[in-house]
């Protein structure tokens, strides 16, 4: 090999060798914590709102991620209703061992106030989560507040993109809730349809 390619190539090496210093250099400095909130104005009381957040059976229908693509397994734990209530998930129903994984634990539950709970993927730290309740004239703000740690380096580079992405996860959610809480509302006040003889 020529000299002159050999040492372009030591360049480049080098070069990479030290952008991946910096990289990891600043990733170790930056902040890795992160917290989002997101609100919706939902009509209906909290106690309407509370059957579908303290029961971990509705949360795929409102509160998982992209169901679509991932398809997850999940299992309740018997009851999944309150307080102690786990949910345990698999990237898919096909998965194998080495699929995404994990856990939401609720810890506190309160058909006035709201449900804590906290909220653990595979191979990373807990998050600590709410979803609370402030009854309004008319309707009750539904905040879903969600906050913990990224893993260091990656955690802080990342840290902007990731709260971007949970914050629009959150959102949808919060909608869907809506959609489904105001549906079952108006399925249960609905008139009894008229008998004809």
């Amino acid at each position: 090999m020529p000299v002159h390619l050999l040492r372009v190539g030591q360049i480049v090496l080098g070069s990479l060798l030290v952008v991946g210093l910096l990289l990891t250099g600043l990733g170790a400095l930056l902040s890795r914590r992160w917290h989002v909130t997101e609100s919706i104005m939902i009509n209906a009381p909290p106690a309407s709102i509370h059957a579908w957040v303290n029961d971990l059976h509705h949360w795929p229908l409102w509160a998982q991620w992209n169901q679509t693509a991932l398809t997850p397994k999940n299992e309740v734990s018997n009851p999944g209703v309150g307080s102690g209530a786990t949910l345990k998930w698999y990237g898919s129903a096909e998965a194998d061992a080495r699929s995404a994984s994990g856990e939401i634990h609720i810890l506190r539950s309160d058909p006035a106030e709201g449900v804590w709970f906290e909220s653990r993927t595979q191979g990373g730290e807990p998050s600590r989560a709410s979803v609370t309740y402030t009854p309004k004239p008319g309707v009750t703000e539904v905040t879903w507040r969600d906050q913990g740690q990224l893993p260091p380096i990656v955690g802080g580079l990342f840290l902007d993109l990731f709260q971007q992405r949970l914050s629009a996860h959150m959102a949808a959610g919060l909608v869907r809730l809506k959609d489904l809480v105001e549906l079952d509302g108006r399925i249960e006040s609905a008139p009894a349809p008229t008998r004809v003889d």
